[in-house]
């Protein structure tokens, strides 16, 4: 049957269209943490978040002011899976295990560690993950002002090691493609004249040796050694590591 002239459509579509569900401050975080596991933290635009949501961007200015503070909510919402690790009486232990948690929560999340750099973040569950942290660095022995500086230098190696390992993710695929990459820059090393270059050539097998798990745990043993002895000279032992 034809409809009748005095049909008013855009009001019957109005009228069965299901109201819409009013945006919350988790909703948002939920799809702008959504994007950043499928395109990336640099795609995490109000737009593309808004998108994600199925509405405007207007619609998140009530609840975020800009990008900025939605990947301070986004990183927030990330450490919030940082679980601090009861501790083990054994300094180091304590320390090793709260550096992965933290890169494992990171990691799990595409490039999310890119979003802290040159960011201080300052949300209730980075503030505990730094109090924690800065606590054991205290009874450790290191004086205040290096506690200061130490506490920024561990994360700073935490965030550094679990950003390249989304970048090798991105760039070749799965821990396959990463060998075969390090092997053909190994065989690269290898080619270079010996007269220009005599150390690259003769440790060309050397540098590329170690996957990352290898190195991010040699790395944090250097720095957790360090740590020690500038704990012990504070002390004025002189016991070094222990």
């Amino acid at each position: 049957m034809p409809s009748p002239p005095w049909r008013d459509r855009k009001r019957e579509r109005r009228r069965a269209a299901p109201a819409r569900r009013p945006l919350d401050y988790d909703q948002i975080v939920d799809a702008a943490l959504a994007v950043l596991d499928a395109e990336g933290v640099d795609a995490m635009s109000m737009r593309r978040v808004a998108q994600q949501l199925g509405t405007g961007a207007a619609s998140l200015y009530a609840h975020v002011q800009n990008k900025e503070e939605l990947v301070d909510a986004v990183i927030e919402r990330i450490l919030s899976d940082v679980e601090i690790p009861a501790p083990t009486g054994d300094w180091r232990e304590d320390f090793v295990r709260i550096a992965y948690v933290t890169r494992d929560a990171l990691g799990a999340h595409r490039d999310a560690a890119k979003a802290l750099w040159g960011r201080v973040p300052t949300g209730p569950n980075a503030i505990r993950l730094a109090d924690h942290v800065y606590g054991m660095l205290r009874r450790l022995g290191l004086p205040d002002q290096l506690v200061a500086w130490a506490g920024p230098l561990l994360f700073d190696y935490i965030t550094t090691d679990a950003y390249e390992g989304s970048l090798y993710s991105a760039t070749f695929g799965d821990e396959n493609g990463t060998i075969k990459y390090f092997e053909s820059l190994s065989q690269y090393f290898a080619s270079l004249p010996h007269e220009r270059f005599p150390n690259v050539v003769e440790l060309a097998g050397t540098l590329t040796t170690g996957g990352g798990e290898e190195r991010f745990a040699f790395g944090l043993d250097v720095l957790l050694t360090g740590l020690k002895a500038k704990a012990s000279e504070a002390l004025g032992d002189g016991s070094g590591d222990s």
